[in-house]
């Protein structure tokens, strides 16, 4: 059996290229992906947990901590698509804070767009990290502390909020002032 490097779909030995993206079979065994800086197995975020977290975080999260993943699994193509969902995620909540405060823009346009966002990532690197990981890992990595990430996340989120109510506070002095 083989293995494709890049997404992990298995095929039979007499296949030479992956159906789903066109990349390099590998040997099933053993896994062909570097271990850890100390020969053992990488210290990874779990990418399962990071998606789910991207829920309330938006893909930025998420496609942030794949793409350290990635890195560290030594897949140097994943982590860069990652991060340009990363940055796509902060150019899109860059544009939807400015707007937040045009009428004629209408709301249900940035939620649509929200959603195809966490979607699209999702589906298109998020899914197969996570099947990835489960598959060649299962349980046996080790897991890198979520404190950091949850705190910087939760501190963002919370700015984003004060900065939010205090331009609407703004936006109503200005109107009651005329």
């Amino acid at each position: 059996m083989k293995r494709c490097s890049y997404c992990g779909k298995e095929y039979d030995d007499t296949v030479t290229a992956c159906a789903v993206d066109g990349q390099a079979l590998v040997p099933m065994s053993p896994p062909a992906i570097p271990a850890g800086p100390t020969g053992q197995s990488p210290a990874l975020w779990n990418p399962n947990a990071a998606a789910c977290w991207s829920l309330l975080f938006t893909p930025a999260f998420g496609a942030y901590l794949h793409a350290r993943n990635a890195e560290t699994l030594g897949r140097a193509d994943e982590a860069k698509a990652n991060r340009v969902w990363f940055y796509l995620s902060i150019a899109y909540l860059v544009v939807a804070f400015v707007t937040a405060f045009i009428p004629a823009i209408p709301e249900g346009l940035f939620r649509l767009a929200a959603l195809g966002l966490l979607l699209g990532w999702y589906f298109s690197l998020g899914k197969k990290q996570i099947k990835y990981v489960r598959d060649v890992w299962r349980d046996g990595y080790e897991r890198k502390p979520w404190k950091k990430p949850l705190l910087i996340a939760f501190g963002c989120l919370a700015g984003a909020f004060v900065a939010l109510c205090g331009l609407a506070f703004a936006e109503e002095l200005f109107f009651r002032s005329q």
